[in-house]
């Protein structure tokens, strides 16, 4: 497949592409492409995720069952090409080329997102583009990529736009220190952070490089509790930040799910969950629920490689602070993520 550069003049024959306004189809184009098939090539299979959603722009695509079977034809320039093709994830069916064809594949969960803006009429991307005109707005659209922004309500995530403050930072100048509370949210605009965590009178541990896009300091303000880690500028830099109320209010409040113990164990039981322990390791060794699988907190965005994606993760520890904390970065990572709410149980 060779991806080609999108104009948003593909999106006029399409369905729902069509219907969306241009500022959103432009987000939509930057995050799109035209992907070039052989004939006999399969475009995906039965069972397949479904990231994008795809359209046929160009020759002949058989759908077929799991079992290859061939169930219809799509052609190009007949109303069925006009739609998403097959657009449930999983995949129920998939898809080979019959000709050498050309398929428009645009983010499935951006597409979601202008969607339902745009049906509400509650949010324009220009008016936020005019609120940080100064700034440019790649930023906006690794926001509005992460599952973590795709999951508020679009009201609240407008008025978390309008809230947000510009501010400007110079390299080797600290915008948040280790031991101090929690007072806002910070979204990288331009340049890069490093984070460093200092232990004693030993020198300080860098733990990651941050780039444009990035977002940090939220776990003082979900768990309310100081400052775990250092954030100094490398480069000048370029930062959006949301204050600790209006944080809680327009994004951890909407984010956090939570589940009993007994809905939550059903899911477990299912086979489609699992339990994650962000305690210690000292506090999980004493206690800690069958099948969990322990990855403290301060681990937790090293550590990201250890979790399925395919499964939910239900998190826990004695109270909800962490899980709460531990939660919100999962799910801004993508991942499909609960609190066990009340903590957990009393040891039996």
């Amino acid at each position: 497949m060779n991806p080609q550069v999108v104009d948003t003049g593909l999106f006029e024959r399409y369905v729902p592409l069509n219907a969306l306004r241009p500022e959103s189809q432009a987000e939509l184009a930057r995050k799109s492409a035209v992907l070039e098939l052989a004939a006999g090539e399969r475009l995906f299979r039965a069972g397949d995720a479904a990231p994008q959603a795809l359209y046929l722009l160009s020759g002949e695509l058989q759908i077929e069952n799991a079992a290859g079977q061939p169930l219809s034809c799509v052609r190009a320039g007949e109303p069925a090409s006009f739609h998403r093709l097959a657009h449930q994830s999983p995949r129920t069916v998939s898809a080979r080329a019959l000709s050498d064809i050309r398929v428009l594949a645009v983010d499935a969960s951006l597409l979601d997102v202008m969607l339902t803006w745009d049906q509400t009429g509650q949010f324009v991307v220009g008016d936020v583009a005019d609120h940080t005109a100064s700034v440019g707005d790649d930023w906006m659209t690794r926001l509005l990529q992460m599952r973590t922004f795709q999951l508020v309500p679009p009201a609240k995530l407008q008025a978390m736009f309008m809230r947000l403050q510009k501010r400007a930072v110079a390299p080797g100048e600290v915008i948040v220190q280790q031991g101090a509370p929690g007072d806002y949210f910070y979204v990288i605009v331009e340049g890069r952070c490093i984070v460093t965590r200092e232990q004693g009178s030993q020198k300080p541990v860098r733990l990651a490089e941050l780039e444009p896009g990035a977002c940090f300091g939220e776990e003082a303000l979900i768990s309310a509790d100081r400052r775990n880690a250092s954030v100094t500028a490398l480069t000048p830099v370029s930062l959006m930040r949301l204050a600790k109320e209006d944080f809680e209010q327009l994004l951890n409040q909407p984010l956090e799910r939570r589940l009993s113990l007994a809905e939550a164990q059903a899911l477990i039981d299912s086979g489609r969950a699992r339990w994650l322990d962000v305690r210690l390791p000292s506090e999980f060794q004493t206690h800690h629920l069958p099948g969990a699988l322990n990855l403290p907190l301060y681990m937790l965005r090293l550590k990201l490689a250890m979790l399925d994606p395919r499964l939910s993760w239900i998190l826990c520890c004695d109270t909800t602070r962490r899980s709460a904390v531990g939660v919100f970065v999962l799910t801004q990572k993508g991942y499909d993520a609960y609190v066990l709410d009340g903590g957990l149980p009393a040891k039996s």
